[in-house]
């Protein structure tokens, strides 16, 4: 039992879900049994609805912004003719996701009686490369969970109510939202969300020691840098990880040795030329803040 002044109450998860999803419609990591999914719930007033979907629309844009993501369909899923619930309250709920929509001016379509039986949503779909539609993010409201588990919260005028309940999740699916990712980027990820960010290069033994520095200065840092300490012609480590199509690639001879500079090439091959460490950590750090695709 909560009063009407803790409300809304949020809770969030990562949590596994599994579906018996037919072997015909399985598809790579886009539709799968099990997945993770970023759940979370929120308890609120029905004069809450607008504003809580109206905030959970302005985290969604920003965070598919950040991974590259502005082209989203938006789709309302309305009433379906077996449904619990008064259609007063179900105007109301309509209304609210539809206005909060509207408040972010972005262009939806309605899927009549698509909406579950405790309420209507949103559905927040991406397009991949092929342009195949996934449904990837989407808030529910409900009706019917919140009384089926007993929640209650005292109103102002001191009369017990029961919330509604908002489900929602920003990416769904955690394994469908990377599989949208790699086919966004064809493999070729911002420096912020590759999961090597750069690979350090010896061109003889004499450099593995100061490799293994520039590396651990790296990690030390905070980037996600590995070695290649193989006893390869330089110009076949190179093209290896360009095909790898790694953000950055750092190369040390015997002259940045004895400078203690380091020589880099981005992902399209350019020669950045060489530079103290210090310099290309703080051209790494500006990268990543800016969530840029500069490499």
């Amino acid at each position: 039992l909560h009063s009407y002044r803790e409300l809304p109450l949020r809770l969030a998860e990562f949590g596994s879900c599994h579906r018996n999803e037919p072997s015909g419609a399985l598809h790579g990591l886009m539709r799968v049994r099990g997945f993770t999914q970023d759940d979370a719930h929120i308890f609120c007033t029905e004069d809450q609805i607008q504003q809580e979907v109206g905030e959970f629309i302005r985290l969604l844009i920003e965070v598919y912004a950040d991974f590259g993501f502005s082209d989203i369909v938006y789709r309302l899923a309305t009433r379906p003719e077996k449904r619990v619930g008064e259609d007063a309250v179900w105007d109301k709920a309509e209304r609210a996701l539809a206005h909060a929509l509207d408040a972010h001016h972005v262009k939806w379509d309605t899927l009549p009686g698509e909406g579950a039986f405790y309420g209507p949503k949103i559905e927040f779909s991406l397009k991949d490369s092929l342009g195949r539609v996934w449904q990837c993010g989407t808030i529910q409201v409900d009706f019917s969970m919140p009384g089926r588990l007993g929640a209650e919260y005292v109103a102002q005028d001191n009369s017990r109510r029961t919330p509604v309940m908002l489900h929602r999740a920003i990416l769904g699916s955690m394994e469908r939202f990377i599989g949208m990712l790699i086919e966004h980027y064809a493999g070729a990820f911002p420096l912020w969300l590759a999961p090597v960010q750069i690979v350090v290069m010896n061109i003889t033994d004499a450099q593995a020691e100061y490799a293994e520095g520039v590396a651990g200065a790296l990690r030390e840092a905070g980037f996600r840098a590995q070695t290649d300490l193989r006893n390869e012609k330089i110009t076949y480590k190179i093209r290896e990880h360009s095909l790898q199509k790694l953000p950055y690639q750092v190369i040390l001879g015997e002259k940045e040795r004895a400078a203690s500079t380091v020589a880099v090439r981005n992902r399209k091959g350019e020669d950045l030329g060489a530079m103290p460490l210090a310099a290309l950590l703080e051209r790494l750090h500006s990268e990543v803040a800016a969530r840029s695709r500069a490499a």
